[in-house]
């Protein structure tokens, strides 16, 4: 955890993103949290980002069982 990977954004819900990320050659089905959407506070998911977007995430857990990963743009640039 803590690497950043290339991410796609599939869906934009109430509380952040759903993505698929790639990690280790793998694909994850990917949440973004609205809390980890950007530094500033959130209303609107989709004032920061848009369906099929790619763009860099940073992985903060990753869960093998399930194929699932969640993942920050924030934490990207720090």
């Amino acid at each position: 955890m803590g690497t950043i990977v290339n991410i796609t954004i599939t869906k934009i819900v109430d509380f952040g993103a759903f993505c698929d990320a790639e990690i280790d050659g793998k694909i994850y089905k990917g949440l973004i949290h609205i809390s980890e959407i950007a530094d500033a506070y959130v209303t609107n998911v989709a004032d920061y980002v848009t369906v099929g977007q790619q763009m860099d995430g940073y992985v903060i857990s990753v869960d093998e069982s399930k194929d699932q990963a969640k993942l920050s743009l924030k934490r990207v640039s720090q």
